[in-house]
């Protein structure tokens, strides 16, 4: 090729040059994947002595080009977990690339028992294997964290099982502290759960979980425990997640204090643990700004169970025993789920019907406002059989008033009132979006609604969702199938695609729904009028009863010679 000819060829911009460098690094991830995999041992793990090899190699070549700690540690632990799809000769022909969300587009009927709340379950659960005592619960969600949490607790000594769609508890021994591993699934309130449970007594364990929780943040709690008489230390040295190994002296002070940046979680698992300590415990939630969440969540199952609590201003006083634990203790229903399930009213117009308790929560408050914002006949219905129930003649239109966002309305939900803009702005054109939408949030959720949006072939301008022009759609999401980052924006998409139009809407990671609902494809995929409980099991056919003939003849069996034996 001539000099000439090359000056003239157009230089690559900077923007492609990038998504060049890009579609490099994911090649060398994927080559570094494949050799791992023949690493492997036979059980299917890397070498620990392999593992402690590579990581200090990685952070020592981290560390020459930058002080970074995502760098050095966290981008290290995502390469060895993340994963890749098969290459395509080694796919199934019939493999789909993506789920397509198509769901009738007719008035929904939906009537059924709504799931219990996750967190409440796992709280009934651990109290009634902590002091041994019966429990059953139905309907339960049976998703991963309450999965992972029968599992902690039957590690611990319980005696819990999982029948259809609901868990009992068998009389046992009370729930023990044994030395050993144990694991916690996939969830951060099962850590505290166990975590509150070791701190009141002489014990030590090391708690490992599923790769999530090696990203999770733990440092706080790390600090905390010293007020408790233990010390949690970090397996994995630079690392703030699991594993983790904890070591407990028993001896807990009068009143513990928890710091202002405490979770949520920390304060609730060791408030369902208090009343199995030795002694009496004084919990300060003083410098707590989310403690009416613990109030409202926590304290209402610490009383139905029996449990002597006073709360003292901002102050909790637990003394050890429980006086009447519930064989069957009434608990609210998931509102998270709840919520995405009664949208689907002013969705698709038509009635949803859930029976269960609307929990008292300030998160839960707030998203009864926004579903009253939507219009309709919403209406709690008590007695025996409490339910709640949504009815719209027609889809809700937001295009003119737009969508107020009520106070307390939780950051991790608002991915479910974003899609029910991005359906008044498929059906209408437009949508404005409300300021907590348009300026609140972080940097990673603006980054996951502009994505959102480009799989509903939608954009934000202006502060107002209007669809893409034709020459906006190329390269998106849309037409290859989006990958929510978390459940609750896989459900947003899916509740906005009831409003799609001829463009196709579609999912490119549906399981990650099931680690929520494990029943929500079969009840979206059942759309308008659903069919959510099980058809009982066909009746066994009659076993034919045999016949036995009584007769008087004998047989005559003659002698044989010995050489016949």
């Amino acid at each position: 090729m001539s000099e000439h000819a090359t000056e003239n060829r157009p230089r690559k911009s900077l923007r492609e040059s990038v998504c060049e460098i890009d579609r490099d690094i994911l090649r060398l991830l994927m080559r570094r994947h494949n050799l791992l995999r023949r690493m492997h041992t036979a059980k299917g793990h890397l070498d620990p002595a392999e593992e402690k090899f590579l990581r200090e190699a990685w952070e020592a070549a981290a560390s020459r080009v930058s002080r970074d700690p995502r760098l050095s540690s966290r981008l290290f632990t995502l390469m060895q977990e993340v994963e890749f799809l098969p290459r395509p000769e080694d796919e199934p022909a019939d493999k789909r690339p993506a789920f397509n969300l198509a769901p009738a587009t007719a008035p929904v009927s939906l009537a059924m028992r709504a799931p219990l709340a996750c967190r409440d379950t796992r709280a009934w659960l651990y109290l009634a294997a902590a002091a041994g005592r019966p429990l059953r619960l139905e309907p339960c969600l049976m998703n991963d964290p309450i999965v992972d949490c029968v599992k902690m607790l039957n590690q611990l000594g319980a005696s819990l099982t999982r029948e259809n769609d609901g868990v009992s508890a068998m009389t046992a021994a009370p729930l023990a502290s044994p030395d050993k591993v144990v694991h916690v699934g996939c969830s951060a309130w099962n850590f505290y759960l166990v975590l509150g449970h070791y701190l009141g007594r002489p014990s030590r364990a090391k708690f490992v979980g599923d790769p999530d929780l090696r990203f999770a943040d733990f440092s706080v709690a790390r600090r905390f425990v010293g007020q408790m008489g233990a010390r949690l230390i970090q397996a994995v040295p630079k690392s703030d997640g699991l594993p983790v190994r904890l070591e407990c002296s028993g001896v807990l002070p009068d009143t513990v204090r928890l710091p202002a940046d405490a979770p949520v979680e920390l304060a609730e698992g060791i408030l369902l643990a208090a009343p199995f300590y030795a002694q009496p415990l004084r919990l300060n939630l003083a410098d707590m700004p989310a403690r009416t969440v613990i109030y409202a969540r926590t304290l209402p199952i610490l009383e139905q169970a029996g449990a002597d609590v006073r709360r003292e201003g901002d102050c909790i006083r637990v003394t050890p025993g429980l006086s009447a634990l519930p064989g069957s203790p009434r608990l609210p229903l998931e509102a998270e789920l709840a919520l995405l399930l009664l949208a689907l009213a002013p969705s698709l117009g038509g009635s949803v019907r859930l029976e269960g308790v609307w929990p008292q929560t300030p998160a839960a408050q707030a998203g009864w406002k926004l579903l009253q914002s939507l219009g309709g006949d919403l209406r709690q219905e008590e007695g025996d059989t409490p339910a709640i129930g949504l009815t719209l003649a027609s889809p809700s239109d937001l295009s003119a008033a737009g969508l107020d966002l009520p106070e307390h309305f939780p950051a991790e939900w608002l991915p479910l009132p974003l899609a029910l803009l991005a359906q008044t702005a498929l059906r209408h054109g437009s949508a404005p979006l409300p300021p907590a939408l348009r300026e609140g949030g972080t940097d990673e959720f603006r980054s996951d609604m502009t994505s959102f949006c480009s799989a509903l072939h939608l954009c934000v301008e202006d502060g107002v969702l209007r669809p893409l022009r034709e020459e906006e759609s190329a390269g998106t999401a849309a037409g290859r199938g989006w990958n929510a980052p978390t459940p609750v924006w896989a459900l947003a998409l899916a509740l906005a695609a009831c409003a799609r139009d001829k463009q196709p809407v579609r999912l490119g990671n549906p399981g990650i729904i099931t680690t929520l609902y494990p029943a929500f494809w079969t009840l979206y995929n059942g759309l308008p009028a659903p069919k959510m409980e099980r058809e009982p099991a066909p009746a066994a056919p009659a076993q034919r009863q045999r016949r036995r003939i009584i007769t008087s003849a004998l047989a005559d069996i003659p002698d044989l010679p010995d050489d016949e034996y």
